[in-house]
């Protein structure tokens, strides 16, 4: 929320600090950002799958970026600021998605605000889906 009496170096701050939450919000909830796959090809583990390679396809190589690419369905970043158009096509392949997998409980707690549970949540997929 702005106030009128933050500075303008107070605003960017705010704003900064606001995206960077949003941004780890997302990003504890990426499952190879809760793990390392780490066996003989791997001692030092593969980092979170950046160190996994796969074919190449639309720039993504590697385990991380594959599911980062919601499984190369989509490619690069969007376009900065994000214009009304690109946020309806966003919310519209948003809501296939749920459509298509609908949420389901699986032992987790889906109404939690605990980091510590989405950071549990996102591991137990990692271990038992990806590796």
């Amino acid at each position: 929320m702005s106030h009128m009496w933050h500075t303008a170096d107070e605003n960017v701050a705010l704003s900064t600090a606001t995206r960077l939450l949003i941004h780890y919000t997302g990003d504890i909830h990426q499952p190879l950002h809760a793990t390392s796959r780490v066996d003989d090809e791997f001692p030092a583990g593969d980092r979170g799958g950046n160190s996994f390679p796969l074919t190449p396809k639309g720039g993504a190589s590697n385990l991380h970026a594959v599911w980062d690419s919601i499984m190369y369905s989509q490619e690069g970043y969007a376009t900065l600021p994000i214009s009304d158009s690109d946020w309806e096509t966003y919310g519209t392949r948003s809501a296939a998605l749920v459509a298509k997998y609908p949420l389901t409980t699986k032992g987790s707690d889906l109404s939690s605000m605990d980091p510590h549970v989405w950071a549990y949540d996102s591991f137990e997929i990692s271990r038992d889906f990806l590796y």
